[in-house]
């Protein structure tokens, strides 16, 4: 039988370079790869190209990629200009591969409501795909309200965390509160800072540290709001961190705090979980999937209760029973449902 040739394009981002290695080494595609800066984890052909909106000459890139290659299925990984690119190069193609369009969170659920223009742009790459995957079913519903009246096939299929960890010993916990979001304004970093910092005023509580991972241009303002708090010395910024560096955090931390104003289902969501930390999480629909408020997790509303939130955390983290059970919830759910290599043949079913 014909070996199936697969076109990937997407950022050299950390998910899309998960995604690629995943779809190399679990199927026998013949695989290339189009994306803005080379990724050195694979060893495909690659080619590179200028995503942005302003580079006009990118589809015709694009397209020279895809008549010189003849893919059977083209898979584009976000609903932006990643999209809109490549599917104006696939318009004068003359080969008409299967196309799939991979949506992240941020591409459907804000790209559309900056302006009517990206709003227009967003639907249109939508209605040119033949498949349309999302990681929640919330983003799912979202992309049929998007191009409603039309239907497409719409799968929802998370990327899951790179593999299952051994169940781990919650007694070898440190007393550390994690935050590995990047530092941008869209996952509100500085109020996670905000509610450590009231917590840092009660003295039962005076020996928890929070740990800042990540980095990007919010990370010297967050620094400057740690030391006008005058709580230097209880946290630790750690800039990016290699994945086997990120792990050692999860296994330490008992309380893992993510708070952006809008999400997909976020891997670090999953990886805290099947390592043991206790979610504390913004009250958004994809969180919900994953997380019941004070039953596996919580919820904080809003900002105003997000301290009371980790709290409540730090305070079932005492409670070893509970805490054993929550966890043993928590495993379960990602070894059902978020497993990458599992997920991984969910998208090769699809090619």
């Amino acid at each position: 039988m014909e070996i199936k040739k697969i076109l990937i394009i997407g950022s050299n981002s950390i998910h899309c370079r998960r995604y690629i290695v995943g779809i190399i080494n679990n199927s026998n595609f013949k695989v290339e790869v189009i994306t803005n800066h080379q990724i050195d984890e694979i060893n495909v052909s690659q080619h590179i190209v200028n995503f942005s909106l302003r580079n006009l000459g990118a589809s015709k890139l694009i397209l020279s990629v895809i008549d010189k290659f003849n893919p059977d299925v083209v898979h584009i990984h976000q609903a932006n200009s990643y999209a809109w690119h490549t599917f104006r190069a696939l318009k004068k193609s003359l080969c008409k591969p299967k196309r799939i369009l991979t949506t992240w969170g941020s591409d459907v659920l804000l790209l559309p409501k900056q302006n009517p223009l990206m709003k227009k742009m967003v639907v249109s790459n939508l209605l040119n795909a033949d498949i349309i995957t999302s990681d929640s079913l919330y983003m799912s519903s979202i992309v049929e309200e998007l191009i409603h009246p039309y239907s497409k096939i719409i799968k929802t299929i998370n990327f899951g965390i790179q593999s299952l960890p051994n169940k781990q010993n919650l007694n070898n916990k440190e007393k550390i509160i994690l935050s590995n979001r990047l530092h941008k304004s869209l996952y509100r970093v500085d109020k996670i800072i905000k509610a450590f910092a009231l917590l840092c005023r009660h003295q039962e509580f005076n020996d928890y540290k929070l740990v800042v991972a990540a980095n990007g241009e919010e990370t010297n303002s967050l620094k400057a709001l740690v030391s006008d708090l005058k709580i230097s010395e209880r946290v630790k910024f750690t800039g990016m961190l290699s994945y086997d560096e990120l792990v050692e955090y999860y296994r330490k931390a008992r309380i893992f705090v993510s708070f952006p104003k809008s999400d997909g289902t976020a891997s670090s969501l999953l990886e805290s979980m099947a390592y043991g930390a206790i979610p504390v999480l913004s009250n958004l629909p994809a969180n919900l999937e994953w997380v019941i408020d004070e039953c596996n997790g919580f919820i904080a509303s809003d900002v105003e209760n997000l301290f009371d939130k980790i709290i409540q955390a730090i305070k079932l983290s005492q409670d070893r029973d509970l805490y054993l059970q929550i966890y043993d919830f928590n495993y379960s759910l990602i070894k059902t449902k978020a497993i990458f290599t599992h997920n991984i043949q969910k998208f090769t079913a699809l090619y």
